[in-house]
């Protein structure tokens, strides 16, 4: 999810405010939390990638 943000060319603020989700509760979900179902879809929306995208690099980063 961070490379997905980061890639799109937004601070984790910037994703959060278009994402409709609190930066804190943002970070601590990027830092090991859990997304829900609707935040996932959000941070795909904003970023402009596909959600099943997101979830093979999060699944790449977690086999490395």
């Amino acid at each position: 999810m961070k490379f997905a943000i980061k890639q799109a060319g937004f601070t984790q603020d910037e994703a959060g405010i278009k994402a409709g989700i609190p930066r804190n509760s943002l970070n601590r979900k990027l830092n090991g939390g859990t997304f829900n179902f609707d935040e996932l879809v959000r941070i795909g929306q904003v970023t402009g990638r596909k959600l099943s995208d997101i979830i093979k690099d999060a699944e790449a980063l977690a086999d490395a």
